[in-house]
């Protein structure tokens, strides 16, 4: 763990947030959706379909064309090979479920827009 002095706070930085500004667009707006699921839903899981609904409004807002499913389905899968997220390894459909393997705080400092 590395400490982040800045102004008059200071930061612990955990080696997650490395990987996590490296990752591409589309992880990071996946990541966004997922923590916004759980925020909606109030629980610390979900579904591929939930965070799905939520990842196709994101890029509405943003002016993206949403992916499709299959695609998701792959970014949600990546992020779970590089352990970001704990992934069912014994569904691959709608109803596979998804945590954070990181804090939520860790995912919105490195995500954020500076």
């Amino acid at each position: 763990m590395t400490c982040l002095i800045t102004g008059d706070s200071t930061r612990l930085i955990t080696p997650c947030v490395c990987p996590l500004r490296s990752a591409s667009m589309q992880e990071q707006a996946f990541l966004k959706s997922v923590i916004a699921e759980f925020r909606r839903s109030g629980l610390e899981e979900a579904t591929l379909q939930q965070i799905y609904l939520q990842y196709v409004a994101l890029c509405r807002i943003e002016g993206v064309q949403p992916p499709s499913m299959s695609e998701t389905m792959a970014v949600c899968l990546r992020l779970g090979a590089s352990r970001l997220l704990l992934v069912e390894s014994c569904r691959n459909d709608l109803y596979l479920r998804v945590r954070i393997n990181v804090s939520q705080d860790d995912i919105l400092y490195a995500l954020r827009e500076d």
